[in-house]
């Protein structure tokens, strides 16, 4: 990856396994009485994430953090990947705490295990550029009565009719004259 600023330098960046951030998720876990969980951590960059800043694997208490962090300009750099870190750590500790709940991403556990981390207030998403991925349609849906066209880049597997027809003609339930007819793209 090169630097997206002015200059076009290469930049090395850190790809898989993180043993510091690894071990900074250790510490903090062992600081909130998680032993258990800390001893599992692991902290990675996985360079096949393109969208989102980080993700974690609660259950295998696993954090995966995006190698593009780290071409951030240097003002914003370190806090961001600093928050990103946190920010997934908290769902490993929301997860840690109610291991038989099933909670919500980004509930009142995941809020609390924020403000224990030392980032109340956080929110859900991101402001940052890391781009869009843009996948190729394969397959188009056609309504039959309205010519309405959706498209899709995996197959639907069950009969679906148009909403709109269906909702309009037969009070929003199924009518099969209104199914959508698939077209290949490729």
């Amino acid at each position: 990856m090169t630097d997206p600023g002015k200059n076009s330098q290469k930049v090395m960046i850190r790809i898989g396994f993180d043993e510091g951030l690894t071990a900074r998720a250790e510490r903090l876990l062992k600081a909130l009485d998680l032993s258990e969980v800390a001893a599992k951590v692991t902290v990675n960059w996985n360079k096949r994430l393109r969208t989102t800043a980080g993700r974690a694997y609660s259950n295998l208490a696993k954090i995966e953090l995006n190698p593009r962090l780290q071409l951030l300009p240097d003002e914003k750099r370190d806090h961001e990947i600093n928050q990103t870190f946190l920010h997934e750590l908290a769902h490993v500790v929301a997860h840690a705490r109610n291991p038989k709940r099933r909670i919500q991403p980004h509930g009142d556990e995941w809020k609390q295990a924020c403000a224990d981390l030392g980032i109340p207030g956080e929110e859900r998403c991101h402001s940052l550029n890391l781009g869009r991925t843009t996948r190729r349609k394969n397959f188009a849906y056609i309504c039959p009565a309205c010519e309405e066209v959706i498209y899709r880049v995996k197959r639907m597997n069950r009969s679906v009719a148009c909403y709109s027809c269906c909702k309009n003609h037969n009070d929003g339930k199924y009518d099969n004259k209104f199914k959508l007819i698939e077209k290949r793209l490729v």
